[in-house]
């Protein structure tokens, strides 16, 4: 039982550490200002850590927009964190949009004109 309290504490502190990396590197390494939008919610890395699910939301352009260039910049994030990041295998990204802020937002307005 202990084993695996460390262990998911473990996992969500990489969980957290992929996601303020992945923060600081859309403000710092990008060049596209499509992306500058892009707000990470979370990260969740599997048990292995050979994969992780990383949940963004959009501020300012189009989920169609954003959506394809996070696929193909998913490679150069990896790279990037696996410089920063000291893991003995960098997990590989895979972007899913998370509407769930969206929604937050948008029943608040839904309430406010009530």
């Amino acid at each position: 039982m202990q084993v695996l309290e460390q262990t998911s504490y473990r996992i969500e502190r990489i969980n957290e550490l992929i996601r303020r990396e992945l923060t600081l590197l859309l403000r710092t390494a990008t060049k596209d200002p499509r992306l500058s939008g892009v707000v990470i919610t979370d990260v969740l890395a599997s048990r292995d850590l050979n994969s992780a699910k990383v949940f963004y939301t959009v501020t300012k352009e189009d989920k169609a927009v954003v959506e394809p260039l996070l696929s193909k910049a998913s490679g150069f994030f990896r790279s990037r964190l696996s410089k920063t990041i000291l893991l003995r295998h960098t997990p590989e990204l895979r972007f899913i949009f998370d509407p769930a802020p969206n929604t937050g937002v948008r029943i608040e307005q839904l309430l406010s004109k009530l």
